[in-house]
């Protein structure tokens, strides 16, 4: 599902199913993040799995902020409802707002997004002070102007660093101490 530049496309057959079992038009851009999502975490992309999802996240109103880089909010989303924690719209701004009551108001959404969903699809649960924690390791390296862009190259050794599960739900050893 998909194509040479690693987007999604989506099978006509497949986006009938999708709609079918939703019970409601579902379009092409609310199913393309929730496949990005489930093919990260190796889950199951049936049309049934995609359903339920784009049903979670997509129950309540988006905010004007989350028409603005849609796609990661919906990714958000998607690893919110895979945790088994409220995926809807509103849930997912209640995230990102306490990781700005955390932090302060100093980041764009989209960087707090790509660390979320860096986190999400690296396995790690998404919590706020998890996503402060890597953002503070970011602005040590990175210095205290963050944008997606220049965030993105360090995503991985930024959540390693501060993720406090393995990924799957055990504690990572501890680091020995370097002599």
């Amino acid at each position: 599902m998909t194509d040479q530049k690693g987007d999604h496309t989506i099978d006509r057959e497949f986006l009938k199913a999708v709609r079918r079992v939703a019970g409601f038009r579902v379009a092409p851009r609310q199913i393309a993040p929730v496949l990005s999502a489930l093919e990260t975490r190796g889950q199951a992309i049936t049309p049934e799995n995609v359903a339920q999802i784009v049903t979670m996240i997509e129950r309540g109103e988006r905010s004007a902020r989350q028409r603005r880089n849609a796609d990661l909010w919906r990714q958000l989303g998607t690893y919110l409802a895979l945790e088994g924690k409220p995926p809807h719209p509103e849930a997912q701004r209640a995230l990102i707002g306490r990781v700005r009551r955390i932090l302060g108001e100093r980041h764009p959404d989209r960087v707090l997004l790509a660390v979320a969903v860096a986190l999400g699809a690296a396995g790690y649960p998404i919590e706020a002070r998890t996503i402060a924690d890597a953002i503070r390791w970011l602005e040590s390296r990175l210095g205290p102007v963050l944008t997606a862009e220049t965030v993105e190259p360090y995503l991985r050794e930024a959540i390693e660093a501060v993720a406090p599960l393995d990924g799957v739900g055990t504690k990572k050893p501890p680091r020995k101490p370097r002599r």
